[in-house]
């Protein structure tokens, strides 16, 4: 928990210096949140300095075009607004005093005014009505919705405010948005609501910034996101699902021609899912990155449809965070392996060199640290199955240890060589080597990073050939010699919590499981989650069509089976998997005798995201392990 992490990198248009983030965990008697600081360096690393130093979240630099600002959202005054600071120095000035927080912004190409993303506030009758108890309300009839504003930096009203406008008063949500080269308009993207459900089917409109009048450019039954203007305004560059919206599905990079309405598809890279990151300083490609097996790959796409070419060639460590500064000359990006922790580095497009910024880990290189290693196992069908292994610190050959299974989200997640000693996740890979324990981390089918055949290959089968995939993996490991197959854990959160519970209900093989956010009733889970539609996807039907497959794959069903210590962790304001999930799957243990204990989060979401909370996570799922696998401890 005391690691630090570099969360964002920032390039200046000129590529001379770099703004990247650092976040720390806050946890004190009345504190615990995590917070950001933004931090200046030249390219060549040299003269870094924080640039906030504050004791609140600092997040999002943006440089001018100039590249003698920078903007950025920071929460010091309670609510999250929009700043700038000069480069060389001095006090930032705030520049909203919004109610509910500005979201995104960019700056336009003359530095003179920023465009920035605002949800709806509250009205002073919502308040009345709150106050008064009157606050009932129709469900999904009406939303506070993301509003794109305009600010000028340089022009007050009468009463000495800068002046700002808002742009659309149609009734949709604006997400991802683009200035136009000559400032004049401002593309984006909309959906029907924030709703996740509601943006998968976003489309992209084009508005007038002077007249505040929007128009419909793309309008299609896919998914139309990310919408960015060539350097010429000539071209716009977008993402694009397929038109059948599968979760999981391919997605590509089309381009829409400005003067006359074409557009046509860009080449598809070899996994199909990932991020369009911009376009380069000519205007003739464009920049998208993926998962690659356990790594990730950044690849130029020719705006012609003609070529792919690969931009980090022959890397071998885990690159995230990429982002390229406006002029399309340099990316920033965080370069990470399994044994070496993430600092922040900048490369030059013209060919990937990466130059390291930031030494933000330095106390922490001399600690000795576990190996991990790419292992691979065939499966049941001749599939190669592909994850990582962590071996117990101060590995003895021939030796003999417990193995826990971590089993990943999704189920379109993908493990990466990312550091293990990161401060992220509920399971800490590190600490648990510490103590002995090999970790194996599988990419079996449904996972990213293999393509899109491999990623759709669990439809209508949660819980069969992928839980194959992950015993198989299992059998690998203790085949290896290096696994005491009397000492097996598992453990999981989301859709690694439902195969967690799915693998409790059908083998009796691992003694103990820590289960984190799990589906376990696939009918009460498509009805109340916040992306409807997604297990439609999966399963190809809605639950009434074909209930039978709904409860074929639940776990609960096979809660009868579990004789397995259960450790179940959940945010009790997750509304991606719903608490009441966990508490199902608990009372139904609770029941039958079966030992199971349900650690509740306050407050937290889909995986818990205070300090205090995550630390009481990995604390529980250390002394869980232990208590059952050891016979120590009380198992907290």
């Amino acid at each position: 928990m005391k690691m630090k992490n570099i969360t964002a990198v920032r390039p200046s248009p000129d590529g001379s210096k770099v703004a990247y983030t650092v976040r720390e965990a806050i946890m004190t008697d009345d504190r615990s949140e995590y917070i950001n600081q933004v931090f200046l360096s030249n390219s060549d690393g040299s003269n870094a300095f924080p640039l906030t130093r504050n004791d609140k979240n600092n997040t999002n630099p943006k440089w001018s075009p100039d590249g003698k600002w920078i903007a950025f959202t920071t929460n010091r005054d309670s609510k999250n607004n929009l700043y700038v600071i000069p480069v060389s120095g001095g006090e930032s000035e705030k520049l909203t005093d919004v109610k509910t927080g500005v979201g995104d912004f960019e700056w336009r190409p003359d530095g003179k005014a920023i465009a920035y993303i605002v949800n709806d506030a509250t009205t002073d009758q919502d308040e009345k009505s709150k106050k008064g108890k009157n606050d009932w309300y129709f469900m999904d009839e009406e939303y506070k919705q993301n509003r794109l504003f305009v600010l000028w930096l340089n022009e007050k009203d009468s009463a000495g405010k800068k002046v700002q406008k808002k742009l659309i008063t149609e009734n949709y949500n604006v997400s991802d948005f683009s200035w136009s080269p000559d400032g004049k308009t401002i593309v984006f993207s909309h959906g029907k609501s924030p709703l996740v459900g509601h943006n998968v089917y976003s489309d992209i409109s084009v508005v007038d910034v002077a007249m505040a009048k929007a128009k419909l450019l793309v309008n299609t039954k896919a998914n139309e996101t990310r919408p960015l203007y060539s350097p010429d305004g000539k071209y716009i560059a977008y993402q694009i699902s397929d038109e059948a919206i599968t979760w999981g599905g391919a997605s590509a990079v089309k381009i829409y021609s400005v003067p006359d309405g074409k557009n046509w598809t860009l080449l598809a890279t070899p996994d199909e899912n990932g991020a369009l990151l911009g376009w380069d300083k000519e205007g003739k490609q464009v920049l998208y990155g993926e998962a690659d097996k356990t790594l990730f790959t950044v690849y130029k796409l020719s705006v012609d449809g003609k070529s792919v070419s690969l931009w980090n060639r022959n890397a071998t460590d885990y690159l995230s965070m990429a982002s390229l500064n406006e002029t399309g000359t340099h990316l920033g990006f965080v370069l990470q392996n399994a044994s070496r922790p993430g600092e922040a580095y900048i490369s030059s497009l013209i060919k990937y060199a990466p130059v390291k910024l930031s030494n933000i880990h330095e106390e922490w290189m001399n600690k000795p640290l576990p190996k991990t290693e790419v292992v691979r196992w065939k499966s049941f069908d001749g599939k190669e199955i592909e994850g990582l292994l962590t071996y117990p610190m101060d590995y003895e050959k021939g030796r003999k240890y417990p193995l826990l299974l971590n089993v990943h989200g999704g189920p379109a997640g993908v493990f990466t060589q990312a550091f293990i000693a990161g401060n992220s996740g509920s399971y800490p890979i590190a600490a648990l080597a510490e103590m002995g324990y090999a970790v194996l981390r599988p990419n079996p089918r449904g996972s990213s990073g293999y393509g899109t055949a491999f990623r759709l290959s669990n439809q209508r089968d949660w819980g069969g050939a992928d839980y194959q995939d992950l015993m198989l993996g299992v059998d690998h490991v203790i085949n290896m010699g290096l696994a005491d197959s009397s000492k097996l854990g598992v453990m999981g959160w989301s859709y690694g919590g439902f195969m967690s519970s799915w693998i409790v209900g059908h083998t009796n093989r691992f003694k103990v499981a820590s289960i984190g956010a799990p589906v376990v009733d696939l009918v009460s889970q498509d009805l109340t989650d916040d992306i409807p539609g997604f297990l439609t996807s999966y399963m190809k039907a809605e639950p009434w069509e074909d209930y039978e497959v709904y409860t074929k794959w639940s776990p609960l069903r096979y809660v009868k089976n579990v004789n397995t210590p259960v450790l179940l962790q959940h945010g009790e304001a997750d509304i991606r998997v719903p608490f009441s999930q966990a508490v199902m799957f608990f009372n139904a243990l609770k029941r039958r005798g079966v030992p199971v204990r349900l650690l509740a989060l306050p407050r937290q979401p889909h995986g818990p995201n205070e300090p205090k909370m995550a630390l009481k996570v990995m604390q529980s799922n250390i002394e869980w392990f232990e208590k059952n696998i050891h016979g120590k401890g009380k198992g907290f």
